[in-house]
């Protein structure tokens, strides 16, 4: 696995389209005022302090292997919250690049799928925030572990974020329809968790008839694994896609039919 993922990220380091010879003004744009880092972070730091607190936060949490590699008989353990955020926090600069997609696109129907401990959702809830009043956003977030939703929580309050957030318990395979039922339309489609091929292909094949053509469907660790990997191929061949943007990290997809079919790779380190 480990092996995949840096033959992979050399491969797209020495790939990657450079900005100065990207012909698509649709991407072009995207990188400008999304991708590219952004010079006024500092509306950022009420999060990034969040995160700080839960690199050093001593509590005791049960944890269960919900993910790729679990089974059935996965038991609980105990884990402490800095340990699970050292290992499932989004870095700062990929979190950042998902606020300022929603901003941009002043997107408001959105569906998380791993809330983990709140970070990028406080990311995703803060975007919403800033164009929308929380009576007219509909942001749902899914976590299937109950002791990690609930510090999820604690963040969502501590940042004025609670009306925004929708966070739901239980697992993917289950909630997913439910929530879905709730949305006439999705904007954005956001899959951080069970990194499997069979269930990112599930939750794709699921939320796609919510997709309209300014929607983006967003694909986590998708060098994490072969069959990851392979999903990631398989989505960019699917006929409703029309463009994606591989920033390695995370994978963007697109359904704007005006647009010719396209796939990009670009770096954001």
């Amino acid at each position: 696995m480990k092996l995949h993922y840096l033959k992979n990220f050399i491969r797209h380091y020495l790939t990657a389209t450079l900005i100065d010879v990207l012909h698509s003004p649709f991407v072009f744009d995207l990188y400008q005022t999304a991708i590219k880092k952004q010079k006024n972070i500092s509306k950022f730091n009420p999060i990034e302090n969040c995160r700080s607190k839960l690199l050093n936060n001593q509590q005791i949490v049960s944890y269960y292997d919900l993910g790729a590699g679990s089974n059935l008989l996965s038991t609980e353990t105990k884990k402490v919250v800095k340990q699970l955020a050292k290992a499932h926090l989004k870095p700062a600069r990929i979190a950042q690049i998902i606020h300022q997609i929603i901003l941009k696109h002043k997107y408001k129907n959105v569906i998380e799928l791993g809330t983990s401990l709140g970070i990028t959702a406080s990311y995703i809830a803060s975007a919403i925030k800033e164009n929308y009043p929380f009576n007219e956003t509909n942001f749902t977030t899914i976590e299937g572990i109950h002791d990690v939703r609930n510090v999820a929580l604690k963040q969502f309050e501590e940042l004025e974020l609670s009306k925004y957030v929708n966070a739901v318990e239980g697992d993917f395979n289950e909630k997913l329809d439910e929530v879905l039922s709730n949305y006439k339309n999705l904007d954005v489609f956001f899959v951080d968790g069970n990194h499997t091929y069979e269930a990112t292909m599930e939750y794709f094949n699921k939320a796609l008839p919510k997709a309209h053509n300014d929607s983006i469907f967003i694909f986590d660790d998708i060098y994490w694994s072969p069959g990851m990997t392979k999903a990631w191929e398989e989505i960019k061949q699917n006929n409703n896609v029309y463009q994606t943007v591989d920033l390695f990290f995370i994978g963007l997809v697109f359904f704007r039919a005006e647009q010719n079919r396209q796939h990009f790779k670009l770096r954001v380190f």
